[in-house]
């Protein structure tokens, strides 16, 4: 059986990556130089990937990497104790390394057990009774006199960075975060997908980290990069797939990296030697059906009026919203609920408008797909 090249996996640091060498360089270089960096896209673009495969040249050239996922934490203590976790986790592979994260942070021990791959899993309690505010303040100093002792780079990626904000007095936590992270010689890059937030947390001038990282947003593939992806991962496992039906396949999901990561894992599992137009439509009604159960998650968190405000935009995009023939083909019932609406679907990455001409649409084009289809 042919191996299937393409993966609906986080894609390893090791792997099949399609070409992203000027932002991989990008990444490297900032890195290097211990600079901040905002690394912002839409959801699944991408970003963790890239990341980890930033990291993975960093660590190839002896620098300290730390990564920490700050989706869904839920408390302050919460903050700190991933923070500490994701150094011992790195740092265990390295005796010399590990004892020094042991002694610099105090405020969490780390567990050592048997992880489900074979490997070993860390995790982190805390080493005494503090108050959370204490908590996270000797957390970030140590990491900082961690990053001082070692004659290592140290680069440390704060991944969904904006969920911080949903945490009470969350502000604050900005501002703490921000004093501890100036003063320390190592790069952090923040990253995340709702860029709404993101942007405000580093751009307006009333925040902490105003004006302290460099705002890098990542993209939509190339396309004749991602052309060449597709059609010589099918030629190198033994399969065609023409230049016309891979372009096809990229109008379809609209350079999307993670769907056409998953359209061209389903695709080549259809496909015995070469792929054909009937092979593209089936696969494509394959996709639809497999996001379903998120698509329709997202939905549920959403009100009716700002239901029937996304499916207009999906159906119609457009720059202009208020006209009475627009909401009274949409049946959008007032100007107040299209503005109160439009706010939470900006904020939650669900819709926006093209700097360019104005024109309001939906961010995932997959996710317009069904919606256009679900309201026929």
């Amino acid at each position: 059986m042919d191996v299937n090249p393409f993966t609906l996996k986080e894609v390893p640091s090791g792997s099949a990556f399609c070409n992203r060498q000027k932002e991989l360089k990008d990444l490297v270089a900032f890195a290097t130089s211990r600079e901040n960096v905002l690394l912002y896209s839409p959801r699944r673009y991408g970003k963790t990937s890239l990341i980890k495969k930033v990291q993975g040249h960093l660590e190839s050239d002896g620098a300290i990497t730390a990564y920490c996922d700050l989706f869904g934490v839920s408390s302050i203590e919460d903050i700190a104790g991933r923070i500490a976790r994701s150094i011992y986790s790195i740092t265990r592979r390295d005796e010399n390394l590990f004892q020094k994260a042991v002694r610099f942070l105090t405020s969490f021990r780390p567990v050592l057990s048997p992880g489900p791959d074979g490997g070993i899993s860390v995790s982190v309690q805390p080493a005494y009774r503090s108050e959370s505010w204490e908590l996270l303040d000797n957390t970030m100093e140590a990491l900082g006199r961690f990053v001082q002792d070692v004659s290592n780079l140290v680069n440390v990626a704060l991944d969904e960075f904006q969920e911080i904000t949903e945490i009470e007095d969350s502000l604050r936590i900005e501002g703490r975060l921000r004093h501890y992270i100036q003063s320390m010689k190592c790069g952090f890059t923040f990253v995340g997908s709702r860029r709404r937030i993101l942007l405000e947390m580093f751009n307006d001038r009333k925040r902490p980290f105003f004006q302290s990282t460099i705002n890098y947003e990542l993209g939509t593939l190339p396309r004749e990069e991602l052309l060449d992806f597709m059609v010589s991962g099918f030629r190198k496992a033994g399969k065609a797939l023409s230049r016309d039906l891979s372009e096809q396949v990229c109008d379809l999901l609209g350079q999307h990296p993670y769907y056409i990561q998953k359209f061209c894992f389903f695709l080549f599992n259809r496909v015995e030697r070469s792929v054909t137009p009937e092979q593209i439509s089936d696969t494509h009604r394959m996709l639809l059906e497999s996001e379903r159960t998120l698509f329709e998650a997202l939905i549920r968190k959403l009100t009716v009026t700002q239901i029937a405000l996304l499916t207009a935009i999906a159906k119609e995009p457009t720059n202009k919203l208020f006209p009475a023939e627009y909401m009274e083909r949409h049946r959008l019932k007032s100007t107040g609920g299209i503005q109160r609406s439009l706010s939470i679907l900006t904020e939650e990455d669900l819709v926006e408008q093209n700097p360019t001409d104005g024109t309001w649409k939906v961010v995932d084009p997959f996710f317009m797909q069904w919606l256009v289809e679900k309201a026929l």
